[in-house]
């Protein structure tokens, strides 16, 4: 059957009329609450100033906030013969997080959801107002007020456009959805108006379908008049469309109103053919190579089988949550502009990454099909100046836009770098001359610290993929934007990424502490200094590094409470708090990858395995694929199926798990975690031969600590095999041929013999349970940890038998101290609560007896 994806569509003016007036792009704003602000006349001079669209977050509140807004706006008189024929203004202030009360010149013109104590939201509404011609001030200045409600402190607020006022017009009164059916052999378009007024419309639609280079191909005119009717419909069929050598087409259409010449235009992308095939070339090679030489190197994931604990979790992230994702959700924002929030475009980059080291790993047709229909239809949306974001032309460079592209530089340099397809390479390209056009210190370019959110963090985030554009590229434009970068941190009104971390050697002292962008920061930078070998590059991430370990890191592998850095040793772990962010969790595991790359010491593999084993896997529900974008320790997890930056971002993370598997350390075979699987990987023996090494793991880990490994070199050959040894391990033997190996301390064992084939090695490691203090956010409790894995209690267990579905085979006994001696079971975190029950890390250490 053909593949139709449909789309209906967002309400968005391309040619809005000339009389509309932009709102300023920056307001007042204040914390707090108090009607008195509302009054036009009201002396704000003292409050902050913010732009129009970007979020807020209010330090130190937890709940219930309050914020305002005050803008000012020049309305002229020769609008007003427009507005007077409409019989009003409208005020448009796009979407706002979550409820509001809006004043004009201290009148109350609109409210959408309701303020406690009976708090309901509507945030997903657009705030559209009309405003009195009597209310206005013509030809002088107009107070436009917004009160803010969230009931927690991370809220955006005013986060989406668009922002202007204007005579009342058509397209606020009459709504257009617009869908597209297919079949075997074609497609229709449908569009329906519907009247959510008594106002009359006549006007006429243009409608038309063009290749991928625009070429028109089909094209018809109706004629459409709407009766002054509330919630009359009308629709109109346009014929069906029989595509013949075409894969990619843009279906638009264009509605003028006959009167006034307002129109409204869009067009989309459409895939005509479900079964979409790009041919793989080989891999391409960056054509600048890295300064710094990688001591650790990965195995290809084109030569690794994992099976085993981490293999099941693998394959349960392909069939639960990847195939299952909704496709047309993460890529519409991009069909059709604007996307249905500011952050949407940063979803099928994420999905393109993870489907490429998928696809990489085990060749699955279901993911390849899936990752090139959604490539072909993102780079098909790309405008010829390059742009690739979500956003309406007015709204270019404000909020998660440039964040957007840095995610489509991900997956699509992912996509080349994996199949060698040159379009998705261009596409890299455009973004990339794009970004370096509009943003510097030059005249006439833009500052990208105001064009992202949290003190630009978000936006310069983007160092990383420009690090990786000039390395398959060879454009030294993209090094000085990276170097840009750098230098915009230390602005005025920069994050001081680099300085304040000289400075203070706290993460909590970088820009206003936000956990996820700051990370992503962290790994460009690395990736910088990989490229460059400048030490001053890696200093602060080595500072920032030990800080959160020492500092700011959960026992489970992850960071971060509200989103944000926390002060030392203050973790706490309820839903409330909002710990672990799956976005953050991922981002930890990214750094701590590029640490290990250049350092090859395996502290920064034992981060990796304990977040692996603990957080990562939490957050993504084995039995149904879907993700908590939050994971307590101490609470039920929150799964969500949903569109989210975490939905897309955990089962990233899991992807990546066979980066750590098995590699060369300094050019020898290591082998890092000790999972059932089949590893390819090729070495230089002590005397200079080129060998074929497969090794074949066999073990029921982590449920215990024995390992076989067969050895098959394809030639008899005395060469190094380096085996890690756990630091949560205090008795690490190996065995090849009865001669015993014992562990040292460097972190790995070397086992430097002549190695034939089928020689087998014999581990035998132990897995101590370790008991945790819970610190200063849970003082007289205790955690209990078994190898690299915390274990919890969930409440639907109450026996060893664990549920049916249940994925996962282990449980472990223990008791609490009374008279009953009551016994409980304990299981992994990863684990606990995939049928939806409480789930307790932390047990008070009075009660717990073993």
């Amino acid at each position: 059957m053909k593949f139709i994806l449909l789309i209906f569509s967002v309400f968005f003016i391309y040619n809005v009329n000339a009389q509309t007036i932009s709102l300023p792009n920056e307001c007042k704003f204040k914390i707090g609450d108090d009607i008195e602000w509302a009054n036009p006349n009201f002396n704000d001079a003292d409050w902050s100033t913010k732009q129009l669209g970007k979020s807020w977050a209010a330090t130190g509140i937890k709940e219930n906030v309050y914020v305002w807004y005050r803008i000012k706006i020049f309305i002229p008189s020769n609008i007003k013969a427009s507005v007077e024929k409409r019989n009003g203004l409208m005020l448009h202030l796009g979407k706002i997080d979550d409820v509001d009360q809006t004043f004009f010149n201290g009148k109350l013109i609109g409210q959408t959801g309701t303020f406690p104590p009976n708090y309901e939201t509507k945030y997903a509404e657009q705030r559209n107002y009309i405003i009195a011609i009597n209310e206005i001030l013509w030809d002088k200045e107009n107070v436009i007020v917004v009160r803010n409600f969230s009931p927690d402190y991370g809220g955006v607020g005013m986060y989406q456009g668009p922002y202007s006022v204007g005579p009342i017009q058509w397209t606020d009164f009459i709504s257009v959805k617009h869908e597209i059916k297919g079949t075997d052999n074609g497609f229709s378009t449908k569009i329906k108006f519907t009247n959510n007024s008594k106002n009359k419309f006549n006007g006429k639609v243009k409608y038309w379908v063009a290749d991928k280079d625009y070429k028109k191909l089909f094209s018809e005119i109706e004629k459409v008049n709407i009766l002054p009717e509330l919630k009359f419909e009308k629709e109109i069929t346009f014929s069906k469309y029989q595509p013949i050598n075409e894969t990619v087409l843009k279906v638009g259409y264009e509605i003028v109103e006959d009167s006034t010449a307002v129109n409204f235009k869009s067009e989309q992308v459409y895939l005509s053919n479900k079964k979409v095939i790009i041919k793989v070339d080989k891999e391409p090679k960056p054509v600048i190579e890295n300064k710094i030489k990688d001591a650790f190197v990965s195995i290809s994931f084109f030569q690794e089988q994992v099976n085993g604990y981490l293999g099941k979790r693998l394959q349960q992230n392909i069939e639960e949550r990847l195939l299952k994702i909704d496709e047309a959700g993460i890529i519409n924002g991009y069909l059709q502009r604007p996307g249905s929030h500011p952050w949407i475009g940063e979803h099928v980059g994420k999905y393109l990454e993870t489907a490429c080291n998928v696809w990489k790993n085990t060749h699955d047709e279901r993911i390849k099909n899936q990752m090139d229909r959604l490539m072909l239809a993102l780079i098909n949306s790309q405008l010829n100046d390059g742009y690739l974001g979500t956003y309406i032309p007015a709204e270019y460079w404000t909020s998660w836009d440039v964040w957007s592209h840095k995610y489509n530089l991900y997956g699509l340099l992912a996509y080349y770098a994996t199949t060698g397809y040159q379009p998705a390479l261009e596409a890299c390209k455009k973004m990339g001359d794009l970004l370096c056009k509009t943003f510097g210190n030059n005249s006439g370019q833009r500052d990208i610290i105001l064009a992202g959110e949290h003190m630009g963090m978000a936006a310069t985030s983007i160092l990383d993929p420009m690090v990786e554009l000039y390395r398959y590229t060879g454009d030294k434009k993209y090094l000085g934007f990276c170097y840009y970068i750098l230098d915009a941190w230390e602005h005025a009104n920069g994050p001081k990424i680099i300085s304040a971390l000289f400075t203070s050697g706290k993460v909590t002292k970088v820009g206003n502490g936000k956990a996820y962008e700051m990370l992503s920061n962290f790994v460009g930078l690395t990736k910088l200094y990989r490229l460059t070998g400048d030490e001053k590059l890696l200093k602060p991430v080595l500072i920032a590094w030990q800080d959160i370990v020492t500092n700011r890191l959960y026992i489970t592998g992850t960071t971060s409470s509200m989103e944000y850095f926390q002060d030392d040793d203050v973790l706490p772990a309820a839903d409330k708090d909002h710990i672990g962010e799956g976005c953050v969790t991922t981002t930890w595991i990214q750094l701590n990858q590029n640490l290990l790359n250049i350092t090859g010491d395996v502290k920064y593999l034992e981060e990796i395995e304990k977040s692996i084993y603990n957080h990562l896997l939490a957050a993504e529900n084995p039995q149904t694929g879907c993700v908590s974008y939050y994971t307590p320790l101490m609470d039920k997890k929150p799964y969500s199926c949903e569109i989210t930056c975490c939905t897309s971002s955990v089962p990233r993370g899991i992807a990546m798990i066979p980066f750590f598997t098995v590699g060369k350390l300094n050019e020898s075979a290591i082998i890092m975690l000790y999972e059932n699987g089949k590893y390819k990987e090729n070495i230089i023996s002590n005397g200079d031969k080129k060998i074929q090494l497969e090794l074949d793991i066999s073990t029921d880990f982590p449920s215990s600590g024995e390992v076989e490994i067969v050895v098959k070199p394809n030639l008899t050959a005395d060469f190094p095999i380096l085996l890690r040894t756990p630091s949560w391990s205090k008795h690490f033997i190996a065995t090849v041929n009865g001669e015993k190996y014992e562990n040292n301390i460097q972190g790995y064992l070397t086992i430097n013999r002549l190695w034939k084939l089928g020689d087998k090695i014999s581990i035998s490691f132990d897995m101590p349970i370790q008991f945790i203090d819970g610190g200063k956010s849970y003082p007289d409790q205790i955690a209990f940890k078994r190898g690299p894995q915390v274990l919890a209690f969930d409440s639907d267990l109450n026996n060893k038998i664990l549920p049916k579905q249940w994925i996962g085979k282990q449980v472990y006994d223990a008791e609490l101290k009374n008279n009953q001696k009551q016994k409980f079971v304990l299981v992994p975190f990863a684990d606990a609560g995939q049928t939806g029950a409480a789930v307790k890390v932390w047990l008070p250490l009075n009660e717990v007896l073993k």
